[in-house]
């Protein structure tokens, strides 16, 4: 690979690390009001840096009760086909719980009963707070709830990978080692 070239790779590699990196966040409840005892825990995909009202690309539940019923992990995003609220604030690098709000419901046909996912929610119909249920006739009639979301907490997420502008660095570094020693190599 000659030097243009190598110089070529790593710009265009480079090029890609202007795109906007995510943040990861660990969300955790637990059972207050509801019938189902327990814990629900998962993971939020937010913009990176500090921001308000922004939404969240990915809301995945990793951990639930079993009598909920769900397959685990649950991408509610993915699943819940009505989504009420999706605003996230975000200040020095922490998810303000008071301000960040998301709702989303399963909508049924008629003779079904649908299921909610809520964090922070604002108060609909017969409920507000926190949730994770399975059936809503009445709201909600089970599932893990914490009507004053009391026990709803954030914390980020710590990297288990490498993140994308690193990877990014250290590709580079490489590119420009091999370009260095086709310098090296000439002289």
């Amino acid at each position: 690979m000659g030097l243009t070239a190598s110089l070529l790779a790593l710009s265009s590699i480079l090029g890609f690390a202007s795109i906007a990196n995510a943040a990861t966040f660990n969300f955790s409840f637990s059972n207050e009001d509801g019938p189902v005892a327990g814990t629900v825990e998962g993971t939020i995909k937010l913009p990176d840096g500090d921001f308000d009202n922004q939404p969240a690309s990915s809301i995945v539940v990793t951990s639930a009760p079993p009598a909920l019923g769900y397959t685990l992990p649950f991408d509610v995003l993915a699943n819940f086909t009505s989504v009420i609220e999706n605003t996230f604030t975000v200040a020095a690098g922490a998810v303000d719980p008071l301000s960040s709000r998301f709702t989303a419901f399963v909508t049924p046909p008629p003779s079904a009963v649908g299921s909610a996912f809520s964090l922070n929610g604002t108060p609909v119909a017969d409920f507000g707070g926190t949730l994770f249920s399975v059936d809503l006739t009445p709201i909600p009639s089970s599932g893990v709830f914490d009507a004053d979301n009391s026990t709803l907490s954030y914390s980020a997420a710590s990297a288990t990978t490498p993140d994308p502008t690193s990877v990014i660095t250290l590709i580079g570094a490489g590119v420009l080692g091999v370009a260095s020693k086709k310098l090296k190599k000439k002289a």
